[in-house]
């Protein structure tokens, strides 16, 4: 009898660019995932994998078994899902994912009304952009995503639900140069790094525009998913980081950094609901969708 976990393991390798990168998704040691491996070409009496220089390279009974691996673990997950909506709100497992916004801003919120009242419902949360998270949304290995939705629009096999949107805002350390300004100019911000997370296309574009018509360069000079790392740039350099007003708001309440006016205004964040369509899900799952607003 094959085991599940020797088939999750094999995709694992099979999706992943190195056998390390594999194991970290799964939670294992690269030790660990590679005798799982052998030990099912053991089982099966086949290898699975020709090994070329630095790489593997699936053998052709390798790319039968992940191209039927993958429906597998579908129909395994549904099956699951199908339990779990029996157990009811009081047990099972929620998979959600959210965006560097949603993570700071909406999440925690749901999750201080959401943890105290159901205990017995474990809920994993991945971090990440739109695009890294969508792969895990359709592989059916998230429920749902909290996240951009433009990178989203053009799925037709998924629901997208609009949530209230947040306006970007730049923020400063509070001994900044342009602290003291009540409202700088695009030409006095020039002269510092912009750094923020979002990598949406429309940001780009935004940018693109002001420079064009600013004739100063809004590129910027970072871009991280961690406003944990933006923030402790902003507050020991001049650099100026950009981000929802919501989650700014909090970092300048704890008066590390100060929320200031601007007079380029960007866009707005794009936050939704993000769910496989037709998919039906645990009443945990349904209710912290209610939560976040969708």
């Amino acid at each position: 009898m094959i085991d599940l976990r020797h088939v999750r393991h094999l995709l694992a390798v099979a999706s992943h660019p190195t056998v390390q990168a594999a194991a970290d998704a799964l939670h294992l040691t690269q030790p660990a995932l590679t005798k799982s491996i052998a030990r099912f070409e053991e089982e099966l009496g086949a290898k699975l994998f020709d090994r070329r220089g630095r790489r593997l390279v699936l053998t052709e009974l390798g790319e039968r078994l992940v191209a039927r691996g993958e429906d597998l673990l579908r129909h395994v997950g549904e099956l699951e899902e199908e339990v779990a909506l029996w157990q009811g709100l009081g047990t099972g497992e929620v998979a959600i994912g959210v965006d560097p916004e949603a993570e700071l801003g909406l999440l925690p919120r749901v999750l201080e009304a959401f943890v105290p009242a159901h205990p017995g419902v474990r809920i994993t949360v991945r971090s990440g952009h739109t695009d890294a998270l969508l792969p895990a949304l359709l592989r059916r290995e998230l429920h749902f995503l909290v996240a951009d939705a433009e990178l989203a629009q053009g799925h037709d096999g998924l629901e997208i639900r609009a949530l209230a949107a947040d306006p970007i805002v730049a923020a400063l350390r509070p001994g900044h140069p342009l602290a003291r300004k009540r409202r700088p100019a695009p030409s006095d911000a020039s002269a510092y790094p912009f750094i923020g997370a979002s990598t949406a296309p429309r940001f780009e574009r935004w940018t693109t525009d002001q420079t064009r018509e600013h004739g100063e360069a809004l590129a910027p000079s970072l871009v991280c998913d961690n406003y944990e790392v933006l923030v402790r740039l902003a507050e020991r350099s001049d650099a100026i980081v950009f981000g929802p007003r919501d989650v700014l708001a909090g970092y300048e309440r704890a008066g590390r950094i100060k929320v200031v006016s601007w007079p380029v205004e960007g866009p707005d964040t794009q936050p939704s609901l993000i769910r496989s369509k037709g998919r039906n899900l645990s009443p945990a799952a349904e209710r912290l969708i209610g939560l976040f607003g969708g």
